[in-house]
């Protein structure tokens, strides 16, 4: 008798293990799927909210770090900080992916540079005096070619043009 009770309990033992082990496995496919997505998610607001603490000085524009290393399904955020120096405006922020560099060669193909998807404000008004700090989200597709991509961001009130260097291991 006391050998069939042993055995019993091995077993419900064996089940509750076995039963924890399946669920820490389908908690962490979840996490996986839900962190490919984080990007659609995020409002602008939040991306704001995300961005480093930006050390600019008096630059007009500025993007506190320029440049950062991001795994294919992965994302991150930049920042870029505009100080309004004119009248009461809106400003405009273009940011397009303008090529890639792998192994010191330019690849320009449209389907390789549709691989990093962008979120940021376009459009917002900034006081005489005042200053914005603005969230641009990069998300690197998991297909996506190895290389530094090189997004040119465009603050035209400014006639301004800086980089942003995404590196892709």
């Amino acid at each position: 008798m006391k050998k069939g009770i042993q055995l019993t309990l091995n077993f419900l033992v064996t089940v509750i293990i076995a039963l924890a082990i399946f669920g820490l496995g389908i908690k962490f496919i979840s996490n996986l799927a839900g962190d490919a997505t984080e990007l659609e998610s995020l409002t602008t607001e939040q991306l704001d909210k995300r961005i480093e603490n930006l050390v600019c000085g008096t630059d007009k524009v500025c993007i506190g770090t320029n440049k950062k290393i991001i795994r294919k399904g992965n994302f991150d955020v930049f920042g870029i900080k505009i100080i309004n120096i004119l009248e009461t405006r809106e400003f405009n922020i273009n940011i397009d992916v303008s090529k890639i560099i792998k192994d010191n060669e330019e690849i320009t193909a449209e389907n390789e540079l549709n691989k990093v998807a962008l979120r940021y404000r376009q459009s917002f008004i900034i006081e005489k005096n005042g200053e914005e700090n603005v969230g641009i989200g990069v998300e690197v597709a998991k297909d996506a070619v190895s290389g530094t991509y090189i997004l040119d961001v465009e603050i035209p009130q400014y006639e301004e043009l800086q980089k942003i260097y995404v590196e892709v291991p």
